[in-house]
């Protein structure tokens, strides 16, 4: 009898457990989605930025930007850009005076790509300056993870992590 009772409260104690670690995984799946319909809300508002933590410059090492300023915002068919750049130029030496990406102009082939299942989101578009042209591609996982990669016409390739917020109404 004691051997029964024993199994018995062993049988009941596990199904909580499984049960309780059932309810933990749904808890976080159910946060996770609804992280990423904000997510979805704001790149479908067209009012966002992203800011680097880190630069992938193509050869060398990853660099940290908390310490510096810089953006990537988003507001309607606008870009305005200013990045700092690690890398090497092809012509004419760095187009601005302190060596970053800065550009502020309308997009072009502005596309949204959402990955419901994976909870991704890719943004791409391309924003031309008087000296150089830019293609950009935004990867969103979640607000505290997101990747820039730009692409230019004078300048090597290099790719930014970061993460991604709505900025407030300029005054």
């Amino acid at each position: 009898m004691k051997n029964l009772l024993f199994s018995i409260s062993i049988l009941f104690l596990f199904s909580l457990t499984v049960f309780a670690q059932d309810s933990k995984k749904e808890a976080k799946n159910k946060k996770k989605q609804e992280q990423y319909e904000k997510i979805l809300e704001l790149v479908k508002s067209e009012k966002y930025e992203f800011t680097g933590r880190k630069a992938n410059p193509q050869q060398g090492r990853q660099i940290d930007l908390t310490t510096r300023h810089n953006f990537l915002r988003i507001n309607g068919e606008n870009a305005m850009a200013e990045m700092p750049y690690f890398g090497r130029a092809f012509s004419g030496g760095y187009s601005s005076s302190d060596g970053g990406i800065k550009f502020d102009g309308p997009m072009e082939n502005y596309d949204v790509q959402q990955n419901d299942k994976k909870r991704r989101i890719m943004v791409k578009f391309k924003v031309k300056e008087t000296d150089d042209s830019y293609n950009c591609t935004l990867s969103i996982s979640s607000m505290e993870s997101a990747s820039l990669s730009i692409s230019s016409n004078k300048k090597q390739g290099i790719s930014y992590t970061g993460i991604i917020q709505e900025f407030p109404d300029e005054q």
